[in-house]
């Protein structure tokens, strides 16, 4: 029996042939999930992919499938359907394994897909199938049950980091999923990101100007050198799993920059304590004591994500030689007749963009675990991730099935952490309910993220009348307009134009409330800003990290100064909906610019809210 399984992951797609093992599809064993459109039409996918993206940013995607619920995505100036996107990576997949069936058929394409997928995106994957020209009997797998089936028959749990999201299942010995969980924030993406915005923070001061134009690039050079550091951060992180530190080499006019080990692990710690909090309490619902803790992704090959789980659950994980493959080996060896398949569909993973009524802010924000103030973003892809390849794909602007010839038709407009196999005594400890923080989630929604920088203005203040970091968490007495002291030092100038109040709520269509003091000013132009004073340093980053995580469009972000204070911004923009969340550097307060383009709102782009900030809302001297 003649069986393809055919991962196909956020970052990478991997295929597996019975009697051949993983297949070669484009010169290794991973091919990116990758798409690049040309202006005649042809579809490129994985390394070709990535390559002709230096041409035209904008007619490359590289991760498709993190836009499952959307019905299209944009390259370059058509609208391409997602299931299009997908087929075309599948079809390439199809077109090297032709050859070593030698003229045979495939009897089972068993596709793999993570555990909380409901109908609707199962089927969208088996129509892009389909649309790729795979005629066997298709069979959907969950991506637990893949790896389950290599453990044989006992209950364990898979704990999944991916480059989009972090997943985790708890399975019986029957192989079935008795709670699973995610973190939509944590993922190998954002590890690429934290890494992005370490190293910006020790070289963008020596030529703010160029740090610009690599961030935020306009010609082919500035794109080609981005798409560089972006491949030399990967490899960064990808050589830091074996050696103590590692030498990025950065674009002219940069020097190289040293990454120690240790200074990953800072970056991405608090993440992963998250992700196993997940675990333990995903066990707990489960109300099973798995005798293994399976490590599934790429970024598991970090030896930081073992040595957390040993720590705080009492088990030293079981890490695969090659934890990239795991999945696509896992389900050839899977029983379709036990695979039981989630009914109903969750939350979109992509979600249009909310509508932001300008109103005062509200108190109160959550979160049972908080965000890693050190990764921004929630998968910040960057055009041009990881390596791999393809086949062309010319597009007659008419949906069809695939042939070997090559073409493909398109719709219009790491080793095992020091450890030993075997039964381990599982231990995971009572934890106590987190208390909820409400976080206040702007979903700005989109497709790729693209992480750009602005130069702010640089003003120096300081005086006897500038309230301390600790009187700021004891100051609680309001002025007129309702701001404190602290609020007033991060307001600057903007109170002086008066439409500034205290606000008891605020109304952001589909979010949560924040708690604290809250000021909300009217400016002009369509903008709105809220100052909001909580009772922690770090609950005020968690929380504007938790509205920067939100941006899944392209974003702009810099560091600021003014007034006696420093910090950050970061910028997105989606459908005409604008919005900026600045910090300030060891102060419990944070701000949050927003803007509805009623007009042009396409128009509407980060760099805009950007200098808005800049030039009227960062405070000056």
């Amino acid at each position: 029996m003649r069986v393809l399984s055919v991962d196909l992951g956020t970052a990478n797609t991997v295929a597996v042939l019975s009697g051949h093992g993983v297949v070669d599809v484009d010169g290794g064993p991973t091919m990116p999930s990758s798409v690049y459109l040309e202006e005649d039409g042809t579809l490129r996918v994985g390394r070709e992919a990535e390559r002709r993206s230096r041409q035209d940013p904008s007619r490359y995607e590289a991760n498709p499938k993190r836009l499952i619920d959307k019905a299209t995505l944009k390259l370059g100036e058509q609208n391409l359907p997602v299931t299009d996107a997908l087929a075309a990576i599948y079809a390439r997949v199809l077109e090297a394994v032709t050859p070593l069936l030698m003229g045979a058929q495939l009897d089972e394409i068993r596709l793999t897909h993570p555990a909380e997928w409901g109908p609707s995106r199962r089927n969208r994957l088996l129509s892009s199938a389909r649309l790729a020209g795979m005629t066997g009997e298709l069979v959907p797998v969950p991506e637990a049950v893949a790896v389950a089936a290599l453990g044989g028959g006992r209950p364990l749990a898979v704990y999944d980091f991916g480059a989009d999201t972090f997943d985790v299942s708890v399975l019986d010995a029957e192989h079935r999923i008795l709670a699973d969980g995610s973190l939509g924030d944590v993922g190998g993406l954002d590890v690429d990101q934290a890494l992005l915005e370490h190293i910006g923070r020790a070289v963008s001061h020596k030529d703010p100007a160029g740090w610009q134009r690599l961030l935020r690039p306009t010609t082919v050079d500035d794109h080609r050198a981005r798409l560089g550091l972006r491949e030399e951060l990967r490899l960064a992180k990808e050589d830091l799993s074996e050696l103590p530190q590692v030498e990025v080499l950065m674009p002219e006019p940069f020097e190289k920059v040293v990454v120690t080990r240790a200074e990953l692990e800072a970056l991405i710690r608090p993440s992963l304590i998250r992700s196993t909090e997940l675990l333990v309490s995903t066990v707990h619902k489960a109300g099973v004591t798995p005798e293994h803790v399976y490590l599934v992704g790429g970024s598991c090959r970090m030896p930081l994500v073992a040595q957390i789980i040993a720590e705080k659950v009492g088990i030293v994980p079981t890490n695969p030689d090659h934890p990239e493959t795991i999945v696509a080996s896992g389900a050839q060896v899977v029983d379709k007749s036990a695979i039981t398949l989630k009914r109903e569909d969750d939350k979109p993973r992509y979600v249009e963009p909310p509508t932001v009524v300008t109103a005062p802010v509200s108190p109160a924000v959550t979160g049972p675990h908080p965000v890693n103030p050190n990764v921004s973003g929630p998968n910040p892809v960057i055009s041009g991730p990881n390596p791999v390849i393809s086949g062309s794909y010319p597009n007659p602007a008419v949906s069809g099935a695939y042939s070997a010839s090559g073409s493909y038709p398109v719709t219009g407009p790491y080793a095992v952490n020091p450890a030993v196999s075997g039964n381990y005594p599982m231990n995971f400890p009572q934890q106590p309910p987190k208390k909820d923080n409400k976080k206040l989630l702007l979903g700005i929604g989109g497709a790729v993220v693209a992480v750009a920088a602005v130069l702010g203005a640089v003003f120096a203040f300081s005086g006897p009348d500038l309230p301390s970091a600790d009187e700021c968490k004891d100051d609680t007495s309001q002025d007129g307009q309702g701001f404190t002291r602290c609020l007033r030092q991060l307001a600057g100038t903007v109170p002086d134009g008066g439409g500034c109040e205290k606000a008891d709520s605020a109304q952001i269509t589909g979010m949560e409330e924040i708690e604290g003091t809250v000021v909300s000013c009217t400016i002009r132009d369509g903008y709105a800003v809220q100052y909001i004073l909580t009772d922690s340093v770090t609950g005020a980053e968690n929380n504007a990290d938790a509205i920067a995580k939100s941006f899944q469009t392209d974003r702009v972000e810099a560091d600021w100064t003014g007034n006696g204070l420093e910090g950050n911004y970061r910028a997105a923009t989606s459908s005409g909906t604008g919005v900026l969340v600045f910090t300030a550097k060891g102060r419990p307060m944070f701000g949050i610019l927003t803007k509805n383009a009623e007009e042009n709102a396409d128009e509407l782009k980060p760099d805009e809210m950007a200098d808005f900030f800049e030039k009227s809302v960062q405070p000056g001297e």
